[in-house]
């Protein structure tokens, strides 16, 4: 990791999807209006497809859980409420995600949603979903990481942040 992104915060982060968002041409129709009932149902699909996303990140392994038994996706989605823009770039990327996978990401088979995340990782930065890999899996190492159950198997003894938990430095 380089300098650069070690020191990069979360308020840093926002900032830059807030840039990123408000220079970018979303679809009309990829942002769901939370006051309709079918808002309910796609907040439902986003939480499943985002799920999948982050266990494609962290996925189990023989030593550890995946990303979603340690609660690290609804933790992040947590983070993202109330707050619009962060919220904006979790539907936009979704979407992304579900028209890479040719219609749900969640249903796609794990060498699938291996290549899309790879695909998606290796696009310009400059890119929302870019943006997107690199905040969550940001965002997801460190809450997975924070916990102990995810330091079964390796040299790990104690929280690899230097502070400890992301509450600590906040």
């Amino acid at each position: 990791m380089s300098p650069l992104h070690a020191r990069f915060t979360r308020r840093q982060a926002l900032a830059l999807i807030a840039t990123t968002l408000a220079s970018t041409a979303i679809p009309a129709g990829a942002v769901a209006l939370a006051a309709e009932p079918a808002a309910a149902v796609r907040a439902t699909a986003v939480a499943t497809t985002f799920a999948r996303f982050c266990d494609t990140l962290l996925p189990a392994d023989d030593f550890s859980p995946a990303a979603s038994a340690l609660g690290v996706p609804a933790r992040i989605l947590a983070d993202a409420e109330g707050n619009a823009l962060f919220g904006r770039l979790i539907e936009v990327s979704i979407a992304w995600l579900d028209q890479a996978a040719g219609g749900a990401f969640d249903a796609a088979d794990a060498s699938a949603r291996d290549a899309i995340a790879r695909t998606m990782s290796e696009l310009p930065w400059e890119a929302p979903p870019r943006r997107f890999f690199d905040l969550i899996r940001d965002l997801a190492m460190g809450y997975y990481y924070a916990q102990p159950a995810a330091w079964k198997g390796s040299a790990i003894t104690q929280p690899p942040q230097p502070f400890g938990h992301f509450e600590s430095v906040e």
